[in-house]
Order: structure tokens, then sequence, then C-alpha cells
């Protein structure tokens, strides 16, 4: 039985991703060099682990279920971070992108209002 499931984002340096998800709103919890832990709204949890300097960091994507795709968007935006959308989609959600410094997608959604 599945309990629960956390992300792993690889990352070129795991202090300066730590800094740009405290922006993104999240608090964060070190590990060790290599590796901590960003925690918002209590359920979600994102693995920051550096990534093998060989292969670079491989980018990820997380798809966030939110009450209100504009304020998540008006947040991030209000800490200087780079938002595309919100736009309404054709499946019933209103939907937006944030790019981390190491390519991992972050897509976040609420519900379209019904006006």
């Amino acid at each position: 039985m599945v309990t629960g499931f956390e992300p792993v984002f690889t990352v070129a340096d795991v202090e300066r991703a730590a800094d740009h998800y405290v922006k993104l709103g999240f608090e964060i919890h070190s590990h060790d060099h290599a590796h901590a832990f960003a925690h918002r709204d209590r359920h979600l949890t994102i693995h920051l682990a550096a990534a093998d300097p060989e292969l670079g960091p491989r980018p990820g994507t997380l798809y966030i279920h939110c009450h209100d795709a504009d304020e998540v968007a008006g947040e991030w935006r209000r800490a200087g971070l780079r938002v595309e959308g919100p736009e309404d989609s054709d499946h019933g959600k209103r939907e937006g992108t944030h790019v981390d410094p190491d390519g991992n997608r972050i897509r976040f959604g609420s519900p379209l209002r019904a006006d």
C-alpha cells in the first residue's frame, strides 16, 4: 500500500537550490552538503540531491494541485521568480509553470472558477 511520495530533484548545487526553494515558500532542512529537503504546506516535500558531477542535473517535473493558481503565481512573482501563466486550459484547470535554476519544472493548477 502506498502511503505517500516525495519527488527527488537533482541539482548542481544543493545550497543554491535550497535558497531558491525558500523563495518559493518552502522550509529547508539540510541533511548534508549533498542533500536537503524542501517542505511546504505539510504534505509536500521535495528532495534536493546533488547531481553526479559527471552527469550533471537531470531535470524532473512536479505537478502541484492548489486552491488558487493565480495566488501561487503572484506569491512567486513577488519573490522575484519567473512564472509562466497561469492560463485556463481546456481540461478544466487554470495552470502555470516555474522552472528552477537546474531545469526542474514545477507545474501548478487549480480548478477553473465558475463565474
